[in-house]
């Protein structure tokens, strides 16, 4: 069982932004029409938002993350989660991010390389590698 505590676990911005406004962009060349231009950028522009938002939602700036695999347990002042780590999880190189099932419901939190120690992130990897091989090999 490891226990280890999440801290300064900051949402970076510059990837949502970029892409969103790269897709306006693009899309709005090719239209003949301001209003067409207009209404792409804006819906652009919303769905960057609400994308943000979700993005924000599932990354917890602080809080306590109990692994006991497959089971695991997060826990802040807004947000408790308990569950075991689900196949879709995805490993990235300075990110994590954990889709963690519960009996009633499902979460997704993601946890930045930055947010942790070291020996801890490595840990979570781990973890989450095992539940996609024990997953893959019960199909």
């Amino acid at each position: 069982m490891y226990r280890f505590i999440i801290e300064s676990n900051i949402a970076d911005h510059k990837p949502f932004v970029v892409y969103f406004s790269l897709f306006a962009v693009c899309y709005s060349l090719f239209l003949t029409t301001i209003f067409a231009q207009i209404i792409c950028v804006i819906s652009c522009a919303m769905c960057g938002l609400l994308s943000w938002q979700w993005y924000k939602k599932s990354h917890p700036q602080q809080g306590v993350f109990i692994l006991a695999p497959p089971q695991c347990r997060f826990e802040n002042n807004t947000l408790k989660i308990n569950g075991h780590i689900s196949h879709k999880s995805r490993v990235y190189q300075h990110s994590v991010w954990l889709y963690i099932e519960g009996l009633a419901s499902s979460h997704w939190l993601i946890i930045n390389a930055s947010g942790v120690d070291e020996l801890s992130f490595i840990r979570l990897k781990r973890a989450i590698l095992a539940a996609r091989h024990e997953r893959g090999e019960s199909k």
